[in-house]
């Protein structure tokens, strides 16, 4: 009966008669059952394997939205934040300071460098072309110091009046520049802003807001003060941009007092 099962099951011209010749059909058929359910699982260990970032993402996504919803979060906030979740990873779930911390200094800076070098080297008081054997180590410092960070469409990356404590540089998307909520400019993929932060401890003269969802990489001015500290030619253009900067501002000061001044006179 258990052969006729089979047999019904799986469709055989040879139908076996002995006992003899149906304990080796059965045989033959639960091994090539076992082998089928081994390659099946093998085949979906592989998929698995092969696309694992999109797993961690979508089991991420999972985790987000699970969590959002015990919050109470509204619609239009989850949205937001599923958003800027799938502009950061795109499908795809990586955390890149985690792979970078398992390489040796040297690949982290040569990959840095090859990822920030158009970006660096726009910044006129941030090249270095001293050809004495130290400018790639310093761009390299530079280039491993960014944080990339991501903001989707009408996020503040900071507001005037603020504190600034690092500079920006746009990797792709635009930004709008405003000064007392009014639009001043705009600036695209290539750009940087916010680099008086890495000179003087002084407020925001602007606010800016990401008009589409960008990828910018963010120097804070403590790294920087670090890196700097090591090439005596660096800090000494830095504090000479300081002490001008410093100058100017005292200038500006001055002069708004006097035409105040000036106004109570008559």
């Amino acid at each position: 009966m258990l052969t006729q099962a089979v047999g019904n099951t799986f469709q055989m011209t040879f139908k076996p008669e002995t006992l003899a010749e149906q304990a080796t059909t059965l045989l033959f058929i639960v091994c090539g059952a076992i082998l089928y359910a081994l390659l099946v699982g093998l085949l979906s260990s592989a998929a698995v394997a092969y696309d694992s970032s999109g797993r961690l993402y979508r089991q991420k996504i999972d985790e987000l939205t699970e969590y959002l919803n015990w919050k109470h979060i509204d619609e239009q906030t989850q949205k937001k934040v599923l958003g800027y979740y799938e502009y950061k990873y795109r499908g795809k779930y990586f955390e890149e300071q985690t792979l970078l911390a398992d390489m040796n200094n040297s690949l982290r800076m040569e990959l840095a460098s090859i990822n920030c070098r158009r970006l660096i080297e726009k910044v006129p008081f941030l090249k270095r072309e001293l050809k004495d054997g130290r400018d790639e180590i310093y761009l390299g410092k530079i280039s491993t110091a960014l944080q990339a960070v991501y903001y989707v469409t009408g996020d503040f990356i900071f507001n005037q009046g603020e504190i600034g404590e690092e500079m920006f540089f746009i990797q792709t998307g635009t930004v709008n520049i405003l000064t007392n909520g009014r639009l001043v400019t705009s600036f695209k993929d290539g750009a940087f802003f916010g680099e008086v932060a890495l000179i003087a401890n002084i407020p925001r003269t602007a606010s800016v807001q990401a008009a589409t969802n960008c990828t910018l990489y963010s120097l804070s001015s403590s790294q920087f003060a670090d890196i700097i500290s090591e090439f005596d030619d660096m800090k000494s253009r830095v504090d000479q941009i300081y002490k001008d900067r410093m100058e100017k501002i005292k200038m500006e000061k001055e002069k708004k007092t006097k035409s105040k001044g000036a106004g109570k006179m008559f």
